[in-house]
């Protein structure tokens, strides 16, 4: 077990050394894919994949819904960069010796846009022409997950894809993988996760235009969690049910970019609230999050609610609002 651990450890650390290698930048379509579903996973920098279980987890890692007891849902919404409003969701039911099935969907609407045309060098400066246009992006899928024994989970999420732009549309079908493995060594969590496997998507299907296809973004995810505090034969050694703490690495290997690290942590006082904060290297823009959450257990309801904030140099920083009732 010992080994199985320190092997992960140096996988993250020379995932981290990639940055020199070839940026990949503009090879893919889809780009609302990658933009990170969940108040609390967004607020620990994204590293969440072996740590949080729960309905949001199957925008992360499908094994990760087999943390769902009962039934789950859960509501996003992100004010985004130019204006532009996320919408997501997720409901999700655990049935006994079947397993975990999810239904899940992103929404994203580009609002109003003015249409402008070329013009050569001396023709007018505002070229707009008075018409508008607009865009939206959607996904929905069907989720399922198993724990095959009290260590491995295994979970697929399969989804329908549609981005319109004017008067071009694509739309295909993708699928993603993950497994969640917990150690029992030390509070120690492994999980891996692999999204957006698909066709590529084809654009100008018009007789007068040539048919161009281009890729989904397409992530590998691997992730580690330590669990500090929060139980019995823990690193730290002792009980502290009133206290919890974790901290979280995730290496990502994307198609379109160089290699990349998210560490995070979390801590929860009292199973009420938890504090978050993340840090994501080598990225251009989003290096640095915050979150917190409150959690209360009503008897047959269980709320919590989570914000976020990531803080962007150039560009607008995004605000997230998650909301997750159990039953």
């Amino acid at each position: 077990m010992k080994k199985l651990i320190l092997i992960s450890f140096v996988i993250l650390i020379c995932s981290s050394l990639g940055y020199s290698q070839f940026n990949k930048t503009g090879r893919t379509v889809f780009q609302f894919l990658k933009i990170g579903i969940g108040a609390r996973q967004t607020g620990m920098g994204e590293a969440t994949i072996a740590s949080v279980q729960d309905a949001n987890s199957i925008f992360w890692n499908p094994a990760g819904i087999t943390g769902i007891v009962g039934a789950e849902a859960s509501f996003n919404y992100i004010k985004w960069i130019g204006d532009i409003n996320v919408l997501s969701g997720a409901v999700g039911y655990n049935w006994d010796g079947i397993g975990v099935i999810v239904l899940n969907y992103i929404s994203l609407d580009y609002g109003n846009i003015d249409e402008a045309v070329v013009t050569s060098p001396s023709g007018n400066i505002d070229t707009r022409t008075g018409n508008i246009f607009s865009g939206s992006d959607l996904s929905f899928g069907v989720g399922m997950a198993r724990q095959f024994t009290d260590k491995l989970s295994i979970g697929m999420n399969f989804k329908y894809l549609r981005e319109d732009l004017y008067v071009y549309s694509s739309d295909l079908f993708a699928f993603d993988v993950g497994t969640f493995y917990r150690t029992g060594w030390y509070g120690v969590n492994l999980a891996m996760s692999a999204q957006n496997f698909s066709t590529q998507a084809r654009w100008l299907n018009t007789k007068e235009e040539q048919q161009q296809t281009y890729e989904l973004p397409l992530a590998f995810r691997i992730g580690l969690s330590v669990e500090l505090l929060g139980g019995k034969d823990l690193l730290l050694g002792g009980d502290f049910d009133e206290h919890r703490f974790v901290i979280n690495a995730d290496a990502i290997h994307t198609n379109d970019y160089s290699e990349r690290l998210d560490l995070g942590l979390e801590y929860t006082f009292y199973n009420m609230l938890s504090l978050r904060g993340g840090y994501r290297i080598n990225y251009e823009e989003g290096n640095l999050s915050f979150g917190a959450g409150i959690q209360h257990d009503f008897g047959y309801v269980r709320f919590s609610f989570d914000y976020s904030y990531v803080s962007y140099d150039f560009l607008q920083s995004p605000h997230q609002f998650s909301i997750i009732l159990g039953f």
